[in-house]
């Protein structure tokens, strides 16, 4: 019983850790609304890419990112391979580190990645070009985690079979932009507190663990009578 309590607990932990971050960052990304000309997101990014064959040699070595690469909510990439490796025959995007990559595949997942090399992306990913001067690349990530943005995005990708959010709907978003100084505050400020909220899931995350290990011991012993 007492494990359980303390599971139930751990388990609000973490949740409340991942709420007062995505609370955080809307009430920060709300608060440069006040008094601005809004636009649509047509008018702070583009996609610039064009779709190659990764069979090509220039393409083959270069590693490749699809939706199922990126984490969701944490935008932590995993088992990234080149397009050698995963013998990749249909067109790709390309982008490099002055990108944002969003996957439009289940918005609910909220799989957003700003990336610090060059590669591939899957055709269900959009490498979203910041245009300069209007938007910084990491506000721009920010703005594509926001809760208001994902609600937006839902609203728009409910089809049969797999939801997805298509390009015009994307670009009609409308967004209300401070300065790009003030971006770039916002955005440091919404790192370190991304980079606490981690170490409190991580913590959390452990505690869950372990606590389930101290169960299965526990019957362990009871069930071989070890358990004084």
């Amino acid at each position: 019983a007492d494990i359980a309590t303390a599971k139930t607990n751990a388990e609000k932990n973490l949740q409340n850790a991942r709420e007062l971050f995505d609370n955080t960052l809307q009430s920060l990304i709300d608060c440069t609304s006040s008094g601005r000309t809004k636009h649509s997101m047509a008018d702070v990014c583009d996609i610039t890419s064009k779709l190659v064959d990764p069979r090509e040699d220039q393409y083959l070595d270069l590693p490749h990112v699809g939706a199922g690469n990126i984490e969701s909510k944490t935008s932590a990439l995993v088992d990234v391979k080149t397009a050698r490796e995963e013998n990749l025959i249909s067109g790709k995007f390309l982008f490099d580190e002055s990108m944002v990559l969003y996957s439009k595949i289940r918005p609910y997942l909220m799989k957003v990645v700003r990336p610090d090399f060059s590669g591939l992306c899957s055709a269900d990913i959009y490498p979203l070009a910041p245009k300069p001067g209007v938007i910084t690349r990491d506000y721009l990530y920010y703005l594509l985690l926001a809760p208001a943005f994902t609600e937006y995005a839902i609203k728009g990708s409910a089809r049969a079979g797999m939801p997805k959010v298509n390009r015009e709907h994307l670009f009609a978003y409308q967004v209300a932009l401070p300065s790009v100084q003030e971006q770039t505050r916002i955005s440091e400020n919404l790192d370190e507190i991304a980079t606490e909220t981690t170490r409190l899931e991580s913590i959390y995350r452990l505690k869950l663990t372990a606590l389930d290990d101290l169960k299965k011991s526990l019957l362990h012993q009871a069930f071989s009578g070890k358990l004084s």
